[in-house]
């Protein structure tokens, strides 16, 4: 239900103001608290400062599909080796970058590319993981020593992602062409099954999730509040005022959206 969020922030970020960003330090890592457009906008950003930083030559985006922000070259030049790896050879055919594909089920052992990538991440993946333990495996596995595993995702327990977890798969694809209409017909933005498993704020059970892989968990930042509500201005207006509400009273639980950066220790840690 939430493919086309990257719309519809845009579409609502003049209507919402950044306001206070509470920190709250974890033992393996920072949880930033930010509002909900600032957290999807400053993703993209984020990941190729993090790329520029710790100077990633081999790059995976994973569930890329048909429109993989590795494929821009003006943005993703300076590294040396871009690929996109998505379980659907479909979907990697309807893109128009020249960067390399592989076709894979992420949620089932990768037996090869182990230690082949400084970097992988992802942007609304990880609701639709089956298997998410396998799928960290797998990225863990991937990574070189010192590598970052990074991950934009919704999360339990806002309601309409509860209500897209419960309600039948073709129940959902009716909703969601009544609401986003050009996202059904538009051929690269596809509905895909979610299960939302792995997919909550920055709780100590996410946490303890992530490092049982073997990751260190280096920054989790989470958002509050979301766009369904923006056909219907008072439910939208009430949202909003209790998104602001709970930025400055952060409960982990009741987050909608996550970016978590995780990191492959170095050998010998």
């Amino acid at each position: 239900m939430h493919r086309q969020f990257e719309a519809d922030a845009r579409f609502e970020a003049d209507a919402r103001k950044d306001t206070v960003v509470d920190v709250v330090t974890h033992t393996a890592g920072q949880v930033n608290y930010k509002d909900m457009t600032e957290l999807w906008q400053s993703f993209p950003g984020m990941v190729l400062e993090l790329a520029r930083r710790h100077d990633v030559s081999d790059v995976a985006e994973l569930g890329g599909g048909a429109n993989p922000q590795v494929g821009d070259a003006d943005k993703w030049g300076f590294v040396n080796h871009r690929v996109v790896i998505d379980i659907s050879a479909n979907e990697l055919a309807k893109a128009t970058s020249d960067v390399e594909t592989r076709v894979a089920d992420l949620c089932q052992p990768i037996a090869t590319g182990h230690d082949s990538y400084d970097l992988v991440f992802s942007t609304l993946l990880c609701e639709h993981l089956s298997d998410p333990r396998t799928f960290h495996e797998n990225c863990f596995n991937l990574l070189r020593p010192g590598g970052l595993s990074i991950h934009f995702f919704p999360t339990l327990f806002a309601f309409p992602f509860v209500v897209n977890k419960l309600i039948p798969e073709r129940l959902a694809h009716s909703v969601l062409s009544k609401i986003h209409r050009e996202r059904i017909e538009h051929g690269s933005h596809d509905k895909f099954p979610a299960y939302y498993r792995w997919t909550t704020g920055p709780t100590q059970r996410a946490m303890k999730r992530f490092e049982s892989i073997g990751f260190e968990v280096m920054e989790f930042r989470a958002s509050f509040g979301h766009l369904y509500y923006s056909i219907i201005p008072p439910l939208n207006a009430i949202e909003a005022a209790k998104s602001r509400f709970l930025l400055r009273h952060p409960a982990p639980a009741l987050t909608s959206y996550a970016t978590v950066v995780l990191r492959k220790p170095e050998r010998g840690q």
